[in-house]
């Protein structure tokens, strides 16, 4: 866990404004998760931190890729990542988790430690279908995804239909003019 001091942030220290950090995740940082959904990749971290009197708006912009491998072909592809994300730090009397972007520190906290929530945000970005681009194809008449290989077994069913379940589907398509 010693790569994760550097996303410590002295909160302590901060007066009431804004201030900027840079961030830069790689295999290193992966690898301090255990099971990680991601072992690799370069994505660059810009935080906006908004200190307050009563709490502390984090605005996170993560840009750049993960190294996945293809659920079909296991093919290596760089994943893309490009989101922003806020995180609200809010004062109370213990510290607890509210929802998964608001948290609740006590005014005695002196740091607060990002890199949990840097990780699980590109981690949440990872499609459960691992799918190379070289695997995807945008059916355009329908505008949404279509995958290679299901669409050319859908036509070679078709081909082989049965001719009595042909002249079935015959007859519902009919009915849908």
């Amino acid at each position: 866990m010693e790569k994760l001091k550097e996303f410590d942030i002295q909160v302590y220290k901060l007066g009431n404004k804004q201030h900027e950090y840079e961030y830069s995740v790689d295999s290193a940082f992966f690898g301090e998760f255990e099971g990680a959904l991601v072992e690799s990749g370069d994505v660059k971290i810009k935080l906006l931190l908004d200190k307050r009197e009563s709490l502390m708006e984090l605005d996170l912009d993560f840009s750049g890729f993960v190294d996945l491998i293809s659920d079909r072909s296991l093919e290596p592809f760089q994943y893309p990542i490009d989101i922003s994300k806020k995180l609200l730090y809010k004062y109370g009397e213990e510290e607890l988790e509210l929802e998964e972007d608001v948290m609740v520190i006590t005014k005695n906290t002196q740091v607060i430690n990002v890199g949990h929530f840097i990780y699980e945000t590109i981690a949440l970005q990872i499609p459960l279908k691992r799918l190379h681009p070289d695997e995807i194809e945008e059916d355009e008449e329908h505008n949404e995804y279509v995958y290679i290989d299901d669409a050319e077994e859908e036509i070679e069913k078709e081909e082989n239909i049965d001719p009595r379940w042909a002249a079935l589907k015959n007859l519902k398509k009919g009915n849908k003019n």
